[in-house]
């Protein structure tokens, strides 16, 4: 028996629920309503993929501190330390190579997603090289899983150089569930109240939304040839009406990567919605605070503004 396989094992005993994952990515379609059994783990065995993912279902709940600046990952996790001890005397500390951490607890009420502000250091917020830095919190009633252990990242040669870990040996394999601390809901919005203080206080710039009159920016740029990606699946732009319906019928979100705009592989930074008046769908991304609509939607005076440019282009 493999190694990762004794650690899904084990986890599974523990109480988790263990997923098939390339690298962070979960493989298995339909993952977020499947119930994993030890049978099926132990056909896992032979996979060569290595890596393996958590769904975070029931109780469980994460603090994603996705800050690429250690200091400011020590001051949050300090100050968070203070009025919830339990956090990191009994949670999950993961750590995924360099200063970023997931901090694994319960939670006394399930919530879907809360967010800190998006904060960065310099003068270019556009400029890709800048690191951004968040903190994000999710439970179990939005789709979501973290990938525990095994490989994170691999270079171009497809070497491993990145690895899953957890401070102190604890992980989901050493740990029951049940042994996990129970946190109240406002230790999660706390903790990303506490990181936009800490980052403001630490001189960071916070990233603004891109406003029309107080609502938020509309680009018209989505197109029939596009793809648009998840864990789950792969959509066009006709398919993701009827994904979303199915999404809305079980009581969950629809979100998708931003890889439709040739960037991005995270999905939990797009949600897709509908448009009751318009009735069409839109793909709204958190990061970048634009609606992504369809370009056949776009408003006839700013269609005929794009007409008059591309003239213009051509003479």
């Amino acid at each position: 028996m493999q190694a990762r396989t004794a650690f899904r094992l084990a986890m599974l005993k523990n109480d988790y629920q263990p997923l098939l994952n390339d690298c962070k990515r979960p493989i298995e379609k339909g993952w977020p309503k499947r119930i994993v059994d030890e049978a099926e783990v132990l056909s896992w065995d032979r996979s060569a993929l290595l890596s393996t993912g958590m769904k975070i279902d029931g109780d469980l709940a994460v603090i994603d501190a996705d800050v690429a600046d250690a200091s400011l990952v020590e001051t949050l996790a300090d100050a968070l330390s203070k009025n919830f001890p339990t956090l990191f005397e009994h949670g999950l500390v993961r750590h995924a190579g360099g200063p970023k951490e997931a901090w694994i607890a319960r939670v006394d009420e399930p919530f879907r997603r809360l967010a800190s502000r998006r904060w960065y250091r310099g003068s270019d917020p556009d400029d890709p090289e800048v690191p951004k830095h968040m903190v994000e919190c999710f439970g179990s009633l939005g789709t979501r899983q973290y990938a525990v252990n095994g490989p994170h990242a691999r270079n171009q040669a497809g070497e491993v150089i990145d690895e899953y870990r957890f401070a102190g040996g604890a992980s989901p394999a050493t740990t029951p569930r049940a042994s996990l601390p129970v946190l109240p809901k406002a230790a999660y919005a706390a903790a990303c109240d506490l990181f936009d203080a800490i980052a403001a206080a630490a001189g960071l710039t916070a990233i603004k939304t891109e406003q029309n009159n107080g609502a938020a920016r509309a680009v018209y740029d989505l197109t029939d040839d596009m793809v648009f990606e998840n864990e789950n699946d792969t959509y066009r732009l006709d398919e993701l009406e009827d994904a979303l319906t199915a999404a809305q019928h079980e009581g969950r979100e629809l979100r998708v990567t931003s890889s439709f705009l040739g960037q991005g592989t995270n999905a939990t930074k797009c949600i897709v919605g509908y448009s009751k008046g318009g009735r069409y769908v839109f793909v709204h991304d958190f990061e970048t605070g634009l609606t992504h609509k369809p370009a056949n939607r776009t408003p006839p005076d700013v269609y005929k503004l794009f007409e008059q440019l591309r003239q213009r282009g051509r003479q």
